[in-house]
């Protein structure tokens, strides 16, 4: 009888258990979705991935080269529980790579594409943009200084070698011109092959649900040029990916890969790629709003823009110059000297738990026939031309990888929409099992 009353009392103890992990994770995903504001709470799992000692090494003697190549005015702590570094421009990680010794630092590119030219800003309607969340922290950093989010082996830890944390999470493919990259990647996106120096476009924000910590799902633009082992990237936009950030809200982020997507890229300021000229904007940051499905919508704009034939790869967040990846990083079969692609899209990992498709949102989670409000888009596309105009991105040829799991749908408009489109879904489902 005891017995059994022990077996009774453990039984109810693993239902007791196993509801409220369901609340936390439908919390979780209730919260992702804009109906609680997007403030997703900083609780970071304890996870150590790490292959053996030898790789803890070396991990441990990159995050201390790292640092010590930085020249740190001030810190503050940041809203994830990270230190935030206000690193001297003049004296950044990007600086010490190899091919750098007399580089010197730009605030501004030479060129600029002609914003009075192009006669489509008139058109182009009010974008909406929040703040960054680390500016709730009332802590700036000075003039001739960047923020810069300071790498620590609570992040290395997460991920099983150092080149799986400079990698973009795991093998994948060049997204363009097909949906069927080797998994657990898989995109929904549109692209056009056109000779170009950059690409601009209005992200409408949302911070989706994403079911495990070394998932990821974003809204990003792909620069790319090269093919196979020569393929070479610039990207950007926004991504929720808590093995990366340390919580689950959504993220400003900027990407490169000079070698297919082998370790010779990194995200943000993690290793010795992008010179930031900016103070006031934090690659790897959150905001301080989301979008909510079916309320209000919030939004930024991000344009890669080449700096001429000789000019370097430069990033503009809203209005704000925020930086650039040098020309010495490409070679002249990929980026040094112009794009040949450009591509605009959302992209998920599928770790397949549990032996079936993640639950993991694309986009708002909801798909892309629903419109306005409830679905994440990307608006007022357009690219820059090898003439130094821009121009509107007509021709993009939508892909997607399962279009029962995530889907895309192109439009154009006359007004200041442009060429744009509706894009996401919500993984799992009885067709996409």
């Amino acid at each position: 009888m005891r017995s059994r009353l022990v077996t009774i009392a453990a039984v109810i103890a693993v239902l007791i258990s196993l509801v409220a992990l369901w609340m936390a994770v439908s919390a979780r995903r209730e919260s992702a979705s804009g109906e609680w504001g997007n403030q997703m709470p900083n609780i970071r799992v304890s996870v150590d991935r790490v292959k053996d000692s030898a790789e803890r090494t070396r991990m441990e003697r990159y995050v201390n080269d790292l640092q010590a190549s930085k020249h740190v005015v001030q810190s503050f702590p940041g809203p994830s529980g990270e230190a935030i570094d206000c690193v001297d421009i003049y004296s950044q990680p990007a600086l010490k790579r190899k091919g750098m010794e007399g580089h010197r630092v730009q605030l501004l590119p030479t060129n600029r594409p002609p914003e009075v030219q192009e006669g489509l800003r008139a058109r182009e309607a009010k974008v909406r943009m929040p703040d960054q969340l680390f500016m709730l922290t009332g802590q700036t950093c000075p003039e001739r200084t960047a923020p810069m989010g300071r790498l620590t082996m609570d992040t290395l830890k997460r991920f099983r070698t150092l080149d799986d944390f400079l990698r973009k999470e795991g093998n994948i493919r060049k997204p363009i011109g097909g949906g069927s990259g080797s998994a657990p990647h898989e995109w929904a996106h549109a692209s056009r092959g056109v000779s170009n120096w950059g690409g601009e476009s209005i992200f409408n924000l949302f911070s989706p649900y994403v079911q495990k910590e070394d998932e990821f799902s974003l809204s990003q633009m792909w620069i790319t040029r090269g093919g196979g082992s020569n393929l070479q990237t610039v990207e950007g936009g926004w991504q929720v990916y808590e093995d990366l950030y340390g919580d689950w809200r959504a993220h400003l982020f900027i990407y490169f890969t000079p070698d297919n997507y082998g370790s010779g890229g990194c995200y943000n300021t993690s290793c010795t790629g992008f010179v930031q000229v900016a103070n006031t904007v934090y690659l790897g940051g959150g905001f301080t709003n989301y979008s909510v499905r079916g309320g209000e919508q919030w939004e930024f704009k991000l344009l890669w823009y080449k700096d001429g034939t000789n000019g370097h790869w430069w990033l503009k967040y809203g209005d704000t110059w925020v930086g650039y990846y040098p020309r010495s990083l490409f070679n002249a079969n990929g980026l040094r000297d112009a794009a040949d692609n450009v591509d605009f899209g959302g992209e998920i990992v599928n770790t397949k738990p549990d032996g079936q498709h993640t639950r993991t949102d694309m986009g708002s989670g909801h798909w892309p026939y629903e419109g306005y409000s409830w679905t994440a888009y990307q608006r007022a596309i357009r690219y820059v031309d090898t003439s130094n105009y821009y121009q509107r991105a007509t021709k993009l040829s939508r892909s997607v990888t399962n279009d029962q799991c995530y889907d895309l749908s192109l439009d154009s408009s006359s007004g200041g929409w442009e060429e744009y489109f509706y894009f996401g879904g919500s993984g799992r489902n009885s067709s996409c099992p």
